[in-house]
């Protein structure tokens, strides 16, 4: 009875190297691992692109509800506007975010056809624009005439969620709504009862 080793161990070799390309054990555990990471970086795209689209939502509703509320007045004063950037704060819900506001009413520069500012007023209780400087905004001046204004609304929101804000940081939303007067052809600005801007 002859033996052959060597025979026996590549036969043995074979059979195992067949058995191990046959089996699937543990191939589910071998996908997860390459899948899970790209399912978690989904999850938490979704949860962070939902959150932006939410807080971008708001920026545009404060800066709309801004220029409605001022374009119902026929003037407002100083006080009004800070009780309204405040209430805008509350839309936004920005927490400890910095949030500005600006209210900017322009008018149609009958000589050269360009959109002036004819006054402005921001949160922080600065003139964003100067009276009578030309608007660098994105107005057309087919939407005035000479004894019209159009109000604009601008809301700035530094948004940055806790993934957000250890990844890339925060990020400025800009949002700008108009709207014209709806009382009068110009709405007014009162540093103090009587002291209106013309």
């Amino acid at each position: 009875m002859s033996r052959d080793p060597a025979g026996r161990r590549r036969r043995r070799a074979a059979i195992s190297l067949a058995r191990f390309l046959k089996s699937r054990d543990g191939l589910a555990a071998v996908e997860f691992a390459f899948i899970a990471p790209i399912m978690v970086l989904l999850f938490f795209g979704v949860l962070e692109g939902s959150s932006a689209y939410s807080a971008s939502r708001k920026a545009l509703l404060a800066a709309n509800t801004l220029a409605d509320l001022v374009a119902q007045e026929t003037s407002i004063t100083k006080e009004s506007l800070d009780d309204l950037f405040v209430g805008m704060e509350d839309v936004i819900s920005a927490g400890d975010a910095d949030v500005a506001f600006r209210v900017v009413s322009v008018v149609l520069d009958p000589d050269t056809d360009e959109v002036k500012v004819h006054w402005s007023r921001d949160s922080d209780g600065g003139t964003p624009y100067a009276a009578g400087a030309v608007y660098d905004g994105d107005v057309d001046p087919a939407l005035l005439d000479d004894a019209s204004s159009l109000i604009i609304a601008e809301t700035s929101y530094d948004y940055a969620s806790p993934i957000s804000q250890k990844v890339i940081g925060a990020f400025m939303m800009e949002k700008t709504a108009t709207r014209w007067p709806r009382m009068s052809s110009k709405v007014q600005y009162c540093v103090s009862a009587g002291s209106c801007t013309s």
